[in-house]
């Protein structure tokens, strides 16, 4: 059928030549059915241009030189109904040749080579062949691409395999990503001693105060209203006293001086109050909270905070670790912090304690560490800021680090689902 098929489509052609149908399911061409069918040498020359057009998918028109005389020549790779890649060529003589006019009748007549050959049993040299050659699956383009591919280049893809199984055991650092937030070595709170109002406030957060610069008052009218009582109290206190004694009345003398001493001590106590009254500074540092500039007036309650304040130039830094990763960190591990307000200046950091005590956010425990950066201190760090510290806890196999994760986190879902 596939000779007779061939005849019949030379014919309908203009100008042919010679024309043959190749199998390439081996990757060598194979001359499957011919036309005229004596003479099978004359496709000899034109081989090459059956390989053109079974790595392409599309077809190929090209013009060569056979004996002398120019020939064009069209091959196009289509499957056979068997699964079977197939290539048929054809050449033309003559300068007349309209590829575009001859492409489209190929390409009609394979279609109805497929056709015929659903409802005709195959025969002759292509049955033949068909029976010593098992077909081949579909595929893709894509995938038959690449299947050539690996069939073509087996060495590469050896020495490929060899490569990652060697980078698979490539020694590594091993290191954890955790959130980052600098803090002042020694926090001091400012604390309203007494329920009152903010009398004034001078110093806003930022300011830098030396130790007992006063930083705030409170209302003190109150108290010295109070203070002028008492004071009153014991100078009558002591007149009445004298006057008891000038009388000889010893009795209400000593009942008098008793008066005025207890008098006495409420002033101590109403002094130390106005002391306490202005608030200075605990430490020389930083006000790094309370922003109280708009709060002069405002009722207070007292153990209120209105101010913390830290040490300049001495930080410290505390790492939230994820519970997964806790288990690796260790006290003098070292690694780099990069901080959100310093761009991308990092600065290298060491851990000083690890410390048992968490924080659950959003359904994770976070637990706290701290530590301090080594080497000098950038003038523009500020207690309060965040960032993200990339801590080194030691050295692993590259393959252990791609896949240690996915196998724990199987491990973990395994113990939820099995029985």
């Amino acid at each position: 059928m596939l000779n007779d098929w061939l005849k019949t489509v030379c014919l309908m052609l203009s100008g042919v030549k010679l024309a043959g149908v190749f199998s390439v399911a081996r990757g060598m061409p194979e001359l499957i059915g011919r036309w005229p069918e004596d003479n099978e040498d004359a496709l000899a020359p034109l081989l090459p241009q059956v390989d053109l057009a079974a790595n392409s998918d599309n077809p190929v028109i090209s013009y060569v030189n056979v004996n002398g005389d120019s020939v064009c020549v069209i091959s196009k790779q289509f499957i056979g109904p068997d699964g079977q890649r197939l290539v048929f060529l054809a050449s033309f003589t003559g300068g007349d040749v309209n590829p575009r006019y001859q492409l489209s009748l190929i390409d009609w007549s394979l279609v109805w080579y497929q056709l015929l050959a659903r409802k005709v049993p195959l025969n002759g040299e292509l049955s033949a062949h068909s029976a010593s050659v098992p077909a081949e699956p579909r595929r893709s383009p894509l995938l038959q691409r690449f299947y050539e591919w690996l069939k073509s280049y087996p060495a590469y893809l050896l020495a490929g395999l060899v490569f990652v199984i060697v980078a698979l055991y490539l020694p590594v650092d091993q290191s954890i990503k955790s959130p980052v937030v600098v803090e002042g070595s020694v926090q001091r709170s400012i604390t309203i001693p007494v329920d009152g109002f903010i009398k004034s406030i001078d110093v806003l957060a930022g300011d830098i105060v030396k130790q007992g610069q006063l930083v705030a008052a409170l209302d003190d009218a109150d108290i010295r209203l109070q203070l002028d009582q008492l004071l009153n109290d014991v100078a009558v206190a002591e007149k009445q006293h004298r006057q008891a004694l000038a009388q000889l009345n010893y009795s209400e003398a000593q009942q008098f001086s008793l008066q005025g001493d207890i008098a006495k001590i409420d002033i101590r106590l109403l002094q130390q109050k106005l002391d306490r009254l202005a608030l200075r500074a605990p430490i020389t540092g930083q006000i790094i909270s309370g922003d109280m500039g708009r709060a002069i007036g405002s009722v207070v309650k007292q153990g209120q905070v209105l101010f913390e304040m830290a040490p300049v130039g001495q930080y410290r830094l505390v790492f939230e670790v994820d519970e997964g990763d806790i288990r690796y960190v260790r006290q003098g591990d070292k690694g780099e912090i990069l901080l959100t307000g310093l761009g991308n200046q990092a600065y290298p950091v060491m851990l000083d304690a690890v410390s048992a005590v968490f924080t659950a956010q959003a359904g994770q425990r976070f637990y706290r560490v701290e530590g301090h950066i080594e080497g000098e201190i950038s003038a523009d760090l500020r207690p309060g800021m965040k960032g993200v510290a990339d801590i080194v806890v030691g050295r692993t196999r590259l393959g252990s680090l791609l896949f240690d994760p996915l196998i724990q986190w199987f491990r973990f879902k395994s113990w939820q689902w099995l029985p």
